[in-house]
């Protein structure tokens, strides 16, 4: 768990603009206090009422809180004010200056001037019109969700990034075999910033959050004494056998576009050849099939291929099963016939007979791979663990999941059924990876949808480089499955805008998954933690394990507070900022928040472009160098789209993220997922081995 700075700012929204009012001499803070200037020739120095202390002249300030109307209205009894200097009044355009300078009297000889002559301007009695009030300050008020001061939002810098990989990495943890014990209302867990008393035979622990009493007599050992503990039963699942069982399926599309040719150098090059996409896919998965065999020979490797009917290959020692016409319909009979087919042998004893079938592959018919990808992750639902890799170059028009017109009523149902199958194979712990050839509409803002949600990739690649894609994706191995983080926080605060508590299901975990979110102290409860140095936090994350057990790690923590935002400057963790834009703007996008999305890039990109200037660190300026490369233009790329736009401004919320996501060409919804998946590992330079280039 790595927050973005080392205290927590309750007034975060104004961080870039601190600095703000010294720069500017036209700004007036309410908290801020200018020296006087040359310029103001008509007093001898600039003051708000606020300083007001006793003093031989406090006739005169009293009698210089008096509004010029009141002048206007009591003339016989009040003389005109002098005009005061321009130069002495600050502008009135302004929400946050001090109230108006009030008016001085002007005098050619002041040091002749005294009090008694200053006593026969004033009435008896100083308080003789009470109905006469001191000039007070304008009113500040919120800006209205639809004000175009949206746009320049201040970023929030209260951000916690969570590397799931490690945290799922307990090999070399202690881990404790008891139960943790929980609030019974916020189910928070007792830890080391846990403070517990007696009363009389019952031990009670007043729950830092929720301020709860919990009797723990009976579950109570003694206090956590370490941050971080991770509580794992001590005895396995009865029927686990191996920890490395898992399969890789290649779901490979057949249909007639994948004859169309590329033009590559051959192999002498002395002349060039046209090589076909399914040659293309055909050379990267003998590749991958050999590299697995000198590295991992027990992996067991099925293939399914799909163009208007669906053919289950397995490991190729088996007799196909073609499935086609109303079957392809039928989810429960495709699931069945997936889930049953037999289990494949590991590749080096599969490895003839698999590569003759792949090379047996022939272009033709439309493109079933709704059906397709479900077999395929019902047999790979089987073994957690497993990864499913989908390579297509059309959209599908054949069988469930039809996505050839996003116009037909059926298209939702199409797309719900994306959505359910990235469940069903995100709960048993399936990697789907979704790639598409270079230059073809795949509707892959739904196909995206199945490696969105199980932790697998979603790119768009040149034929001649899926070697290496799938290459990676294959490297991509499951560290925890049915992943869930629960992050807790007092009542007094928020996560994400829902409340103290925030649940997000990640499902799998590989070793680049990240999460990032914000939290803040609500607006109503800023004056009552201005007394409190500290805050507490406290993270859960329950997964499964590799060999099938279920943890749980907590890790609890005390973060100072405060408002000064220089204070922590220093401090501030720019790669959590940035991933967290990147990913924030992704899931906003999802939404159809396109705008929003923006708008929050943008004020993360002048908060970081403040931070890194001020100091001075060659290796966060190549951080930041490198985010505006790989992230920030992303946001670009969505302002320019023409896609954007074209959504109708009368729709409801959810017909605008439905219709936008209709319209999303390929090239977008690629840049929107890799938007929200972002990782800390792409603001890294990259350092390539002598002699060989970096997947990419």
């Amino acid at each position: 768990m790595e927050f973005a700075c080392s205290h927590i700012i309750y007034n975060s929204q104004n961080l870039t603009s601190t600095n703000d009012s010294f720069e500017n001499p036209q700004t007036y803070s309410r908290t801020s206090f200018r020296p006087p200037t040359a310029e103001n020739q008509g007093s001898v120095h600039e003051y708000d009422n606020r300083f007001l202390v006793s003093s031989p002249t406090m006739k005169e300030c009293l009698y210089a809180t008096v509004p010029k109307s009141a002048h206007r209205k009591n003339k016989s009894k009040y003389p005109g004010p002098p005009v005061v200097s321009k130069a002495a009044q600050p502008p009135d355009d302004e929400d946050n200056q001090a109230p108006p300078l009030p008016p001085r009297l002007s005098m050619e000889k002041p040091d002749v001037f005294t009090t008694h002559q200053l006593g026969t301007t004033l009435p008896a009695r100083l308080h003789s019109h009470p109905q006469v009030p001191p000039p007070r300050p304008k009113r500040v008020y919120p800006p209205s969700k639809n004000s175009t001061s949206n746009t320049n939002k201040k970023a929030n810098i209260n951000v916690v990034s969570l590397n799931l990989a490690k945290l799922a990495e307990i090999s070399n943890v202690q881990a404790q075999s008891e139960e943790a014990i929980r609030c019974q209302n916020c189910s928070a867990v007792l830890s080391c910033i846990s403070r517990i008393h007696q009363k009389h035979a019952d031990i009670v622990w007043p729950c830092e959050f929720c301020k709860n009493h919990n009797v723990v007599t009976r579950s109570f050992r003694t206090v956590p004494h370490s941050q971080d503990v991770t509580y794992i039963p001590a005895i396995l699942d009865d029927d686990y056998i191996n920890v490395d069982d898992s399969l890789v399926i290649f779901c490979v599309d057949i249909s007639g576009s994948m004859c169309v040719t590329n033009e590559v150098n051959a192999t002498n090059g002395f002349r060039e050849v046209h090589v076909s996409r399914l040659q293309n896919v055909q050379e990267a998965i003998l590749t991958s099939l050999n590299h697995l065999i000198q590295t991992c020979p027990q992996k067991r490797v099925a293939l399914v291929t799909f163009n208007d009917e669906v053919t289950i290959y397995g490991d190729g020692t088996q007799m196909p099963i073609r499935l086609n016409n109303y079957q392809l319909l039928d989810s429960d009979y495709l699931t069945e016939r997936g889930r049953h087919y037999p289990s494949p042998r590991c590749i080096a004893e599969s490895f003839p007979t698999l590569s003759s079938r792949i090379n047996e592959m022939r272009e033709q018919g439309a493109t079933a791979l709704g059906p397709a990808a479900l077999v395929a992750v019902s047999m790979a639902s089987e073994s957690p663990g497993s990864k499913v890799i989908i390579c297509t170059d059309g959209k599908a028009n054949q069988g469930l999941g039809y996505l050839e017109n996003v116009e037909e009523d059926m298209y939702p149902y199409s797309k719900q059924f994306y959505t359910d199958l990235g469940d069903q194979a995100s709960l048993n712990g399936v990697i789907i990876s979704v790639l598409t050839i270079e230059g073809t509409d795949c509707q892959l803002v739904e196909l995206g949808k199945l490696a969105d949600r199980t932790g697998g990739r979603v790119n768009i690649v040149n034929p001649i480089n899926l070697p290496n894609e799938i290459q990676a994706t294959l490297e991509d191995d499951v560290i925890a499955t049915d992943v869930t983080v629960t992050f807790v926080v007092t009542d007094q605060m928020y996560e994400e805008q829902t409340g103290n508590i925030l649940v997000k299901q990640v499902g799998n975990v590989t070793k680049d998954t990240e999460l990032t979110f914000e939290f803040g102290i609500k607006e109503s409860h800023v004056q009552t933690l201005q007394n409190n140095e500290k805050l507490p936090f406290q993270l859960q994350v329950n997964f499964v394990t590799q060999d099938r057990r279920k943890a749980c790690r907590v890790i609890s923590q005390e973060k100072h507070i405060t408002n000064n935002s220089s204070l922590i400057e220093e401090s501030v963790n720019i790669t959590v900022l940035g991933i967290h834009a990147a990913q924030l703007s992704g899931r906003l996008t999802m939404e159809g928040r396109v705008k929003e999305a923006c708008s929050e890039m943008a004020a993360k990109k002048e908060l970081i472009k403040k931070i890194v200037e001020k100091k001075h660190n060659q290796e966060e300026e190549d951080i930041y160098q490198n985010w505006l490369q790989t992230v920030a233009v992303v946001c670009e790329d969505l302002t320019h789209s023409e896609e954007v736009g074209s959504v109708a401004k009368s729709k409801s919320n959810e017909e605008k993220s439905d219709s936008f996501f209709r319209i999303l060409s390929d090239e977008v919804a690629n840049t929107v997922y890799r938007l929200k998946n972002a990782r800390s590992r792409m603001l890294k330079k990259p350092e390539p081995k002598p002699g060989t280039a970096p997947f990419h």
